[in-house]
C-alpha cells in the first residue's frame, strides 16, 4: 500500500464514508469524554437537533413582507417584490428550494456554524436581487481587504459582495465571521453523546447483569452453560414475566441492583438537555424538561412571548437586516410575528373588542387577523359597537325619507 493511500485512509472519517475525505466542518474534534464532535455528530444529540429544529421551523413559518413608511406608519407594499415572495425560486420551479426550505437551511447553517451564506443568482430588469441560493459554509471563504471589509470566495471563485448574503451570529470584536456554537460547546455536547452511548450499551449490550446463580461446589463449563440456558429459557421473555422460579441442588439466585453511579447517566442526559437549552436560548419545556417550574411565564401565551423576545428577536433581526439590504432604499423587510403572539380564541376576541372600542382596529382589520373576508362598512374606524356605522345617513328606527325631500 502506497504512502499516499495510507495518508488518505488516515484522514478519512468512517462517519462520512470510506472513500471521501471530510471537509473542514466535518472533521471531528475529540473531546475529553472520548467522543468526537462536529456539526454532524452534534446533531445526533437529541437536544441539539431539537433546538435547531425549533429555531428553523419557527423562523421559516413566519411570513415576510416589504414595508414602506406612510404617514409615520409602516404599511406593506401592494405588490411585493420576488425576493420577498419567492426568494429561493421554489414557488416557480421544483429545481430550487421553497421559501421555507431555504430559510431552514440558513438557520441550520447559522445555528451550527455561526454563519449562513447565500448568493444572488438572479436579478430583475432593474438589477435588483430576485432570487438567492443557499451556500454550504464549507464552500465559502471569507477574508478581509485592506480597508477591513469582507471579501468572499465561493468554491474558490471570487464573488462580489453585492451578490452575497451573510447571516452572522455572535462574533468577537472586529471578526469577519461568527462564532460556531458547536465549537464552543464541544465538551458539553461530547458529554451528552457519551451518556447516550453509555445508556445504549448498558441496556442493549447487556453491560449489567440482572443477577447470578450460585451453587455449592464447582461446575464444569458445560454444566454452567446448561444451567444458564435452562434458567433463561424458563424465565426470559415477556411470556415468562412474573413467573415463579425453582432452584434445586443448593442453587441460589442473587439479584443485582443498579449501582447509583451507573444510574447517573439519566441525570447526565437531563443536564445535557438544559445545557443545550441555554446554548440556543430554548425554553426548557420545549425540550421536554417539564419537571420543574418554568421562569418563562405562567401560560402558553406568556411563554411564547418570552421565547419571541429573548430568543427569536435576534434571529428575526438577522434575517430582516439581510433581506432589507436587497430591497430598494426606503423599503424594509419585516417578519410578521403575529402567529407567535396568538392567544386562545376567547382572549383574541376580547382583545379585538377592546381595540375596536379604543379606535385602534376596524372591524375588517380584526377580521383579517382571523383570515376572514372583509364586510361592507367594516373599514370605519369610528363605528361604535352594537350600533349603525358612522357613515350611515339614516338613524336606526326612523322611516326612510320619501323621494323628493321632506315636503314631498
Amino acid at each position: 500500500m502506497s504512502l499516499t493511500r495510507r495518508a488518505a485512509e488516515r484522514r478519512t472519517v468512517k462517519e462520512f464514508g470510506d472513500s471521501s475525505i471530510p471537509t473542514n466542518g466535518q472533521l471531528a474534534h475529540l473531546t475529553a469524554s472520548g467522543v468526537p464532535v462536529n456539526d454532524q455528530t452534534a446533531m445526533k444529540l437529541i437536544a441539539v437537533y431539537a433546538s435547531v429544529r425549533i429555531l428553523a421551523n419557527t423562523l421559516a413559518g413566519l411570513p415576510m413582507r416589504s414595508m414602506v413608511m406612510r404617514d409615520g406608519v409602516q404599511v406593506p407594499l401592494p405588490q411585493q417584490p420576488p425576493i420577498i415572495v419567492d426568494p429561493f425560486g421554489g414557488a416557480t420551479s421544483a429545481a430550487w428550494p421553497t421559501r421555507r426550505d431555504g430559510a431552514k437551511q440558513l438557520v441550520v447553517s447559522a445555528a451550527l456554524r455561526g454563519n449562513g451564506y447565500a448568493i444572488v443568482t438572479a436579478r430583475d430588469w432593474l438589477f435588483r436581487p430576485a432570487r438567492v441560493a443557499v451556500c454550504h459554509p464549507d464552500t465559502v471563504k471569507v477574508d478581509s481587504d485592506k480597508e477591513l471589509g469582507r471579501t468572499y470566495k465561493v468554491n474558490n471563485v471570487t464573488v462580489d459582495t453585492v451578490d452575497m448574503v451573510h447571516l452572522m451570529g455572535m462574533s468577537m470584536p472586529g471578526a469577519i465571521t461568527g462564532m460556531s456554537p458547536i465549537a464552543y460547546a464541544r465538551q458539553a455536547i461530547g458529554l451528552g453523546l457519551a451518556a447516550e452511548q453509555f445508556g445504549a450499551g448498558f441496556f442493549g449490550d447487556g453491560a449489567h447483569l440482572t443477577g447470578v446463580i450460585t451453587v455449592e461446589g464447582d461446575l464444569t463449563v458445560g454444566q454452567a452453560r446448561e444451567m444458564k440456558a435452562a434458567w433463561e429459557a424458563s424465565h426470559s421473555g415477556l411470556k415468562n414475566a412474573h413467573a415463579a422460579g425453582i432452584l434445586s441442588g443448593g442453587a441460589k439466585w442473587t439479584p443485582i441492583t443498579v449501582p447509583p453511579e451507573d444510574a447517573q447517566f439519566l441525570g447526565t442526559r437531563a443536564a445535557a438537555n438544559l445545557d443545550m437549552a441555554m446554548l440556543y436560548g430554548i425554553p426548557p419545556h420545549m425540550l421536554g424538561q417539564v419537571d420543574r417550574t418554568t421562569s418563562w411565564g405562567t401560560g402558553i401565551e406568556q411563554q411564547s412571548i418570552g421565547f419571541l423576545a429573548y430568543t427569536m428577536d435576534d434571529w428575526l433581526q438577522m434575517f430582516e437586516d439581510a433581506w432589507t439590504g436587497m430591497l430598494p432604499r426606503g423599503q424594509t423587510a419585516v417578519l410578521d410575528t403575529t402567529r407567535l403572539q396568538r392567544t386562545d380564541t376567547a382572549g383574541r376576541y376580547a382583545s379585538y373588542v377592546q381595540a375596536r372600542t379604543a379606535g385602534l382596529l376596524t372591524q375588517n382589520e380584526a377580521r383579517a387577523r382571523e383570515n376572514l373576508p372583509p364586510v361592507d362598512g367594516g373599514d370605519d374606524i369610528n363605528a361604535p359597537l352594537n350600533s349603525a356605522h358612522a357613515g350611515d345617513t339614516e338613524l336606526p328606527g326612523e322611516p326612510p325619507e320619501p323621494e323628493g325631500g321632506p315636503d314631498a
